[in-house]
């Protein structure tokens, strides 16, 4: 995925996270991450709530892959130290703390 789609992909689902309850709890996801530095706790990173239960399930697991992938990058080039973990997830629902 070019950086120019991934930016356009990400502008689509903040808009679509801007929508007020547009779909039914049924088909919404959510991406969260852990909170660093403390990987017990979690925040919310973006809402999937433009399609269907089967789209908005992919889009939230295919960002939260890119994410993952793109946080190794960083702890391997150093800006991170060894022991630093991050992790993203997907859960069926709107957001919840």
């Amino acid at each position: 995925m070019s950086k120019i789609q991934l930016i356009s992909f990400a502008f689509l689902v903040a808009l679509g996270a801007c929508s007020e309850k547009s779909a039914p709890e049924s088909v919404v996801y959510t991406l969260y991450s852990t909170n660093y530095p403390q990987s017990s706790a979690h925040s919310g990173v973006a809402t999937f709530d433009l399609s269907t239960e089967l789209f908005n399930r992919a889009m939230c697991e295919e960002v939260a892959e890119f994410y993952s992938a793109d946080f190794e990058k960083l702890r391997a080039s150093s800006q991170y130290d060894g022991t630093t973990k991050m992790r993203y997830w997907c859960q069926k629902g709107r957001y919840k703390k």
